[in-house]
């Protein structure tokens, strides 16, 4: 029962934390609410049993990505003084609300399972780790050289002078 309560109000937090990651007016505060949101749906897979999927959300989305987000914000330059609602806001709402319709119809007309009394097969986080770093080594190797170049490739591109 107590894990019930907490699972909704880690996920009324997570899409309040969301909301304010949308309708935030700064940029640096929607990164902030980005990141407790992250942290949120990494802390209901930790409700879930699922430690590897909690994992990678803590460790790569949490951390690497948002703070990918924050460094790509202090690099570039922006004009505080634009405005964020262009001549599109309209059609975005309505575009947003269509979404919203189809994917409410869609989970409504959907027969979904009951409650199962099965126990959730849960995979050691050990025999994961051997599968990715030793079957998937040199993938993983190579993603993480792409990244790396990108991440480079950016600040680059982001700290030339103007007239450059």
């Amino acid at each position: 029962m107590a894990t019930e309560v907490l699972w909704w109000i880690f996920a009324v937090a997570t899409v309040l934390l969301s909301a304010g990651v949308v309708f935030s007016r700064s940029v640096l505060h929607s990164a902030i609410f980005l990141i407790g949101s992250l942290g949120g749906v990494g802390a209901m897979y930790v409700f879930l049993t699922v430690d590897f999927l909690a994992l990678v959300q803590f460790l790569v989305y949490g951390g690497a990505v948002t703070v990918l987000i924050l460094l790509a914000l202090m690099l570039t330059r922006t004009d505080a003084k634009e405005s964020l609602n262009g001549t599109q806001a309209p059609w975005a709402a309505l575009a947003g609300a269509m979404l919203l319709a189809i994917l409410v119809s869609a989970s409504v007309a959907v027969k979904w399972p009951g409650d199962i009394d099965d126990a959730p097969t849960t995979i050691p986080l050990e025999t994961i780790s051997e599968k990715l770093f030793v079957d998937f080594g040199p993938p993983f190797v190579i993603a993480s050289v792409l990244l790396l170049v990108a991440l480079v490739g950016a600040i680059i591109l982001a700290r030339q002078e103007e007239g450059e």
